[in-house]
């Protein structure tokens, strides 16, 4: 902690926690007696709170992305959600169901079924049901309990346009007939073994994503339930400020509770759907949830008569709260309901059958269920005090036990009920101590807070913030995942920071659900007038100014091995990467390799024994039916030709797709690439070439492999020194404009772009001639 005053306060708690009761653990920070003075931390709960949201930005879904996100590398993606063909081989409705209810899911006749939007799940792009549902009422519980960290940090605005994001992905995905009886309800867009063999950018994914549905005959209660929750708490998040809209998220949340208590009662189906990746076990916990925030809203009892018998009053602590265990949930509603209804105790007793002398005491179940958190009981304390109860994603169950925490703290005024020695100890306190190892108090030294700090993980498991050709990659990310809590330490306090790592450095919607209300909650309990977000977040990313000129940037990226026979004959082994920071999918991209021919025996023609042969191709191992295509050598001008390597069909976008080929001779001629224009640049790694096996960390930028959309020149140099047409625009004025003010240097190479009139100078002469440029004059 960097301010004193916190740390002493924290100290005199851990010292009296630990004399008054051995019930209560001693939560561990660097002041605790015997234990290591790890990294400091940058204890800004304002600034936490405000990159933790945008994990969010980065897993929109849908054709409103780029409408809603804060992220300038997110694009609109699966736009063909909206369209997702009405049959049985498409979606997991009978034909029979279709037939039936087909004026109710496709009004507009065409045959398809609308259920686009909402959030991916994880750094896959499956919109899995419960995790989305979770995610979407814990984060809008958070908003709802704390609203007023929201506010004065400035982060309402952003958190609001999630909420309604997941909220209208639900309603969307919401069928009613004209009585406004739900018919059917989507909860689940993609199939995860479809989805998990690829590993690029969202905007170019185009396989085939199958929609799953709860109806009558397939009631799936728990995902129906837990998105009725959803929208409920967000009834409260826009009454004031959108009561139209809060009135139309209160009237499908009431429609989704009825017809999850008119049918028969189901936990989504393993082998339908969610398959193994979230194999829920019950539905009673989400049901009951969902039936707590309507009976909080309308006061209406039917809500607590339909559900408290359902209630198990001994679930917690479980899971905590996550997915798949809602019972924290349940029993801090049900804590607040015994305020203002306490009959609700006395109908639970008859409903579950306890005896007149057992105590019921929602309230006090919860301080239990937190007790065991603390002190080990549920889950693990380890050597660095951290409570680890999974060995997937472990900072999740974490953050999730502090929001928990700091709610019951919220309406119990930091009273325990449960253990009376030591009333002077809060579970506020133990959660800011959570809190602090999560962002880098701890022995590995690491924030789990990706982008928070300095010593932050660095390599999340996400396809569209890494930029890379597949997991394996150990480069560095294209993008900076900011806000994302990744898996987290196991229970030896130990942490894997690499991509392919699904274990420990996992991101996922339901992972960073807890992180921003525990955030906003420690900003009210221990905030100051220093504590701010950041400002211009997120801050610009690197960029290429010698490309700022080319319109969306396309360039090719590789390494290459020469081989030499004794004979003067050889190839050449390459490998390339064509990447493109587009947003809008190209599927008419393809890349040239020129080459020269001129120390051929007849260096008029290509000889029959000129070789030319794919090794690898990344497209047709993730697509049964795409490849890229590699042309045979096509003459450009005298002793020059080119190989072509295009994708028809294939979009490309914000992302890079790996080939490898040989070139050369291996017998009859000479092979000399040091001729040939598009090897210049290329860098040669030896003899290690086959040992590769991804290669994105060695790569470098081949500035001579030309790429082309449609035929037309956009990325590379051609051997007459043709580079793409120039484009102008306003960001390059203000580029100019932030270099000219001191605020940010062009590198050298960039100067020479912006040297409009050549007399090697960058000055307001240059700015002038390009704001001419700019309009066209």
């Amino acid at each position: 902690m960097k301010n004193p005053a916190l740390k002493k306060a924290v100290s005199a708690v851990l010292a009296a926690s630990m004399i008054a009761s051995s019930a209560v653990p001693a939560v561990w920070a660097k002041t605790t007696p015997g234990k290591a003075d790890y990294e400091e931390t940058d204890n800004n709960w304002a600034r936490l709170l405000q990159h933790t949201l945008y994990f969010y930005d980065a897993n929109m879904c849908g054709a409103d992305v780029k409408e809603n996100n804060l992220l300038p590398w997110r694009g609109n993606c699966h736009v063909y959600d909206a369209e997702v063909p009405l049959d049985s081989e498409h979606t997991n409705l009978s034909d029979s169901f279709i037939k039936k209810y087909k004026d109710v899911l496709d009004p507009d006749g065409n045959e398809t079924v609308n259920v686009s939007g909402g959030f991916h799940d994880a750094g896959d792009h499956v919109k899995f049901g419960l995790p989305e549902a979770y995610a979407a009422s814990t984060v809008s519980w958070g908003y709802y309990e704390f609203r007023e960290a929201y506010e004065k940090t400035g982060q309402a605005d952003h958190v609001e346009t999630i909420c309604r994001y997941f909220c209208d992905y639900f309603m969307r995905s919401t069928f009613r007939d004209d009585d406004g009886k739900v018919i059917a309800f989507c909860y689940q867009v993609g199939d995860g073994d479809i989805d998990h063999a690829y590993w690029q950018s969202p905007e170019i994914d185009a396989m085939a994503r199958p929609a799953w549905f709860a109806t009558s005959e397939i009631p799936t209660t728990d995902d129906v339930s837990e998105s009725a929750a959803a929208l409920a708490i967000n009834y409260y998040n826009f009454k004031d400020t959108d009561p139209a809209y809060a009135k139309k998220c209160l009237d499908y949340s009431k429609a989704l509770f009825d017809f999850a208590t008119e049918n028969k009662k189901a936990v989504g189906d393993g082998a339908d759907g969610p398959k193994s990746y979230y194999t829920s076990n019950k539905w009673e916990d989400d049901y009951c949830f969902a039936a707590c925030w309507l009976y909080l809203i309308t006061k209406d009892h039917r809500y607590i008569a339909d559900s408290i018998g359902y209630v198990d009053y001994y679930a917690p602590p479980g899971y905590i709260l996550c997915w798949n265990d809602m019972w924290n949930g349940v029993g801090t509603l049900l804590g607040r309901i015994q305020e203002i209804y306490p009959e609700v105790k006395e109908e639970y007793r008859e409903a579950a059958g306890r005896n007149p002398y057992e105590e019921i005491d929602f309230w006090k179940m919860q301080a239990k269920s937190m007790n065991a958190a603390m002190n080990g009981d549920a889950g693990t304390i380890t050597p660095a005090g951290y409570f680890w109860l999974n060995t997937w994603g472990s900072a999740r169950y974490n953050t999730a036990a502090q929001l928990t925490g700091l709610i019951y703290d919220k309406y119990n005024k930091g009273k325990d009920l449960y253990n009376t020695k030591n009333p002077d100890y809060t579970f506020s306190d133990w959660a800011l101590g959570q809190m602090e190892y999560i962002i880098g108090d701890n022995p590995m030294d690491r924030c789990y807070v990706v982008g928070y700090a300095e010593n932050s993980a660095k390599y999340p498991h996400h396809r569209a913030a890494s930029g890379l050709t597949m997991a394996e990659d150990t480069a560095k990310h294209k993008h900076v995942l900011y806000g994302a809590l990744v898996g987290g330490p196991d229970a030896e306090d130990k942490h894997n920071d690499i991509t392919k790592d699904w274990i420990y450095n996992e991101v996922t919607i339901d992972y960073n659900a807890a992180i921003p209300g525990a955030a906003a909650a420690l900003y009210l309990r221990y905030g100051d007038e220093t504590m701010k977000p950041d400002e211009n977040f997120p801050p610009e990313e690197e960029t290429d100014d010698t490309q700022i000129f080319s319109g969306d940037n396309f360039w090719v990226s590789g390494y290459c091995s020469d081989q030499e026979e004794s004979d003067g004959a050889g190839a050449t082994k390459l490998t390339f990467f064509v990447q493109t920071d587009s947003l809008t999918p190209h599927d008419d991209l393809s890349i040239r390799y020129y080459f020269d021919i001129s120390e051929f025996e007849n260096n008029k023609d290509i000889p029959s024994s000129f070789v030319l042969q794919k090794t690898y191709d990344q497209v047709q191992t993730e697509v049964d039916d795409k490849e890229a295509v590699l042309s045979k050598p096509v003459k450009y001008k005298d002793n020059i030709y080119y190989v072509e390597i295009s994708w028809p069909g294939y979009a490309i976008a914000n992302s890079n797709k790996k080939y490898q080929l040989i070139i050369g001779m291996y017998y009859g001629d000479k092979w000399d690439p040091s001729n040939d224009p598009s090897r210049k640049g290329i860098k040669d790694i030896g003899p290690d070439y086959d040992d590769i096996v991804a290669g994105v960390e060695l790569a470098e930028k081949c500035d001579y492999v030309c790429v082309y959309a449609d035929g037309v020149l956009v990325g590379g140099t051609e051997p007459d020194g043709t580079q793409p047409k120039k484009v102008y625009n306003a960001s390059q004025v203000l580029r100019l404009v932030q270099h000219l003010s001191g605020k940010k240097e062009l590198s050298d190479d960039a100067k020479m772009m912006f040297d409009f009139n050549s007399d090697k100078k960058v000055n307001i002469k240059d700015l002038i001639l390009l704001k001419e440029l700019v309009l066209g004059k």
